[in-house]
């Protein structure tokens, strides 16, 4: 992948996991019993997103040509992302889709 596709997937991820740790941080911070339904509704997403992430190993980065030294890490994140919801892991394997196929196109010149 060149360097802007991996700049533009690395800055839709860094966005996504900073309103997802924020969000998570902001419920945790509180007392269990001032949880609303749909802040326990968001950490149950975000557990689950992670567990089967970590437990398929999926990793969206390495997909990507991103790897990571730690490699738990790219399950890990992928879960997060997850939890994020379908628009920004649409986003990111579009991105990820159209680099492949114009690579394909480009030895077929």
């Amino acid at each position: 992948m060149d360097i802007v596709k991996v700049v533009t997937v690395l800055s839709i991820v860094i966005e996504s996991l900073t309103k997802t740790i924020l969000l998570v941080w902001n419920i945790v911070s509180k007392p269990l019993t001032q949880w609303t339904q749909e802040e326990k509704k968001d950490i149950i997403t975000v557990v689950i997103s992670v567990i089967i992430a970590i437990g398929v190993n999926l990793d969206i980065f390495s997909i990507s040509n991103i790897p990571f030294k730690i490699p738990i890490l790219g399950p890990l994140l992928t879960g997060l992302l997850f939890a994020r919801g379908a628009g920004v892991i649409t986003d990111i394997l579009d991105i990820i889709y159209y680099t492949k196929v114009n690579r394909k196109l480009k030895t077929l010149i």
